[in-house]
C-alpha cells in the first residue's frame, strides 16, 4: 500500500511534543521573521510557509486545542485533517463509519478508550509480574537457607524434614492470599486512581 507522508505541526514548527508553550511561541516567531522577510510579490512559497506555520502555532498555543490533537496523532492511520494515509485506509475508515453509523470522533473516542483499557491491562500485567518475582526471590532465599540447615547432623534431619514441609506449604498459602488481595484489592483502588487522574 502506498502511504503519503503528512508532517505532523510539531514537525512544521521543529518541535517536539514534550516543548513548553514558551518553547513553542519563541520558535514560531523566529520562523515566522524568517518567512517574512522572504515573502515577496512573487513568493507564494513563503506565503504558504506561514500559513502552515500559523495554523501550526495556533494548535500547539492553546492547551485544549493541543490535548485534542495529540489524541488525534495517536490515532495511527489518521492524518491531520482526518484523511487516511493511503485510498486502501480511506476506504476501510469509510466502510466502518457507514457499518457501525458512526462519526470520525465518535471512532477516534473509541480507540482512545480502547487505548487507554489496554493501558490499564498492561500496567496491571507488569505490577503482578513484580509481586510474583519478588515471591520468587524470597521463596528461593526460603529454600537456600533450608538446604543450608539440611547440613546439619543425622538426627536434626527429620525434624527439618517435617518442619520444612509445613513452612513451605504455610508460605505458598500467605503467598496465595498475598496475591490475591494485592491484585483485587490494592490494585483496584490504585487503578481507580489512575483512571481518576486521566479524566
Amino acid at each position: 500500500m502506498a502511504s503519503t507522508k503528512r508532517e505532523t505541526f510539531y514537525e512544521i514548527l521543529g518541535v517536539t511534543k514534550e516543548s513548553t508553550e514558551e518553547t513553542i511561541e519563541a520558535i514560531y516567531r523566529k520562523e515566522l521573521e524568517f518567512w517574512e522577510r522572504l515573502q515577496g510579490p512573487g513568493s507564494p512559497e513563503a506565503r504558504d510557509k506561514i500559513l502552515e506555520l500559523t495554523k501550526a502555532y495556533i494548535t500547539l498555543s492553546d492547551p485544549k486545542k493541543r490535548k485534542e490533537y495529540n489524541a488525534e496523532l495517536d490515532f495511527e492511520f489518521v492524518l491531520l485533517d482526518g484523511k487516511a494515509k493511503d485510498p486502501e485506509m480511506e476506504e476501510a475508515y469509510d466502510q466502518y463509519r457507514l457499518n457501525h453509523n458512526k462519526s470520525y470522533q465518535e471512532i477516534l473516542g473509541e480507540f482512545t478508550r480502547f487505548r487507554e483499557e489496554m493501558g490499564d491491562t498492561l500496567w496491571i500485567l507488569k505490577k503482578t509480574t513484580i509481586y510474583m518475582v519478588l515471591n520468587l526471590l524470597v521463596y528461593s532465599g526460603f529454600v537456600l537457607f533450608h538446604s543450608l540447615l539440611m547440613e546439619s547432623p543425622e538426627n536434626e534431619k527429620s525434624w527439618l524434614d517435617t518442619a520444612s514441609g509445613w513452612s513451605t506449604g504455610i508460605f505458598l498459602g500467605f503467598s496465595a492470599i498475598g496475591y490475591l488481595f494485592f491484585r483485587f484489592r490494592f490494585l483496584n483502588k490504585e487503578l481507580a486512581k489512575r483512571k481518576e487522574s486521566r479524566n
